[in-house]
């Protein structure tokens, strides 16, 4: 074998850092847009030929190799890379200035992300806004991942018998050979999307009337991005004022200490968001 056709492995941990970068970086933008799972795995949702899961597990392994390619870089390198070093911090003093620039603005990026401090918090909320901008009425489950409910589960979620259930499924063309099931499997199994499956168990009408009577009787919907929400909103869309919610909430013992989103208050008080919505509405009826 010629002498430059040998494989070289630090040219190739070199060259898998790079291409590997560049798939970490789109990938981290495409999962920075990308719809919460409950659309992308109830509609399937796709970009690239990709779904949600499979960009998501592309940025993990990559990620993972990376890590590793980074450790053999830096074996490989070790003995120039602690030369540089001991010769830059003993007989340079401006390296440890932007050592230590570099720590502090490490910590500050921390603390700023930790803290939803802006301009990080902004940053953050724009991609969750755009998460959210997915959502409209065709694509968005009963139920919060609808998609791994069992047959038994499912059917309850429509109040027919397991056995009924298994009956219409078979009319639409749907065969179950376990009632254990997920929805998310037999629509693997079909090549469909889940909310297919469903849809066709559920006559449009009847979604659309079911559509109307949740908008009605309430501005909630489990798993609809509601729990990032600032607490003033909430109270705000419900026509109730500030110290109102507030007393509201404190006969339920539900502790208000400052204007955060529902998921955060829901958290320090160990309830599910739609527990605090429920105790409005309650009081509020």
């Amino acid at each position: 074998m010629n002498k430059n056709n040998k494989f070289k492995l630090r040219a190739f941990v070199s060259l898998y850092m790079t291409f590997a970068f560049l798939i970490m970086t789109v990938s981290g933008i495409i999962l920075y847009i990308a719809p919460p799972g409950r659309i992308a795995n109830w509609s399937y949702w796709s970009i690239l030929g990709l779904t949600k899961a499979e960009w998501q597990a592309t940025h993990i392994i990559f990620t993972f190799i990376f890590v590793l390619a980074t450790i053999l870089h830096v074996i490989y390198n070790w003995k120039p890379l602690i030369t540089y070093l001991v010769n830059k911090i003993s007989g340079v003093s401006s390296i440890r200035l932007e050592l230590t620039i570099a720590i502090v603005f490490s910590l500050f990026l921390f603390g700023g992300t930790h803290y939803q401090i802006p301009p990080f918090v902004n940053v953050i909320d724009f991609g969750e806004g755009i998460k959210d901008s997915w959502s409209n009425e065709s694509n968005e489950p009963p139920i919060s991942h609808a998609e791994r409910l069992t047959i038994p589960e499912l059917a309850t979620e429509l109040k027919i018998t397991t056995i009924q259930l298994i009956q219409k499924l078979k009319r639409n063309g749907y065969e179950v050979s376990d009632s254990l099931e997920t929805l998310e499997k037999i629509a693997e199994k079909y090549k469909v999307y889940p909310n297919e499956i469903y849809n066709s168990l559920v006559p449009k009408n009847t979604l659309e009337n079911n559509g109307k009577t949740e908008s009605q009787n309430s501005s909630y919907k489990p798993g609809s991005g509601y729990g990032r929400k600032k607490l003033s909103v909430i109270f705000s869309e419900n026509n109730i004022t500030w110290n109102e919610g507030v007393a509201l909430l404190k006969k339920k013992n539900i502790k208000v200490t400052e204007d955060a989103n529902l998921k955060d208050i829901a958290t320090e008080n160990n309830l599910l968001p739609v527990d605090i919505i429920n105790a409005l509405k309650v009081e509020k009826n």
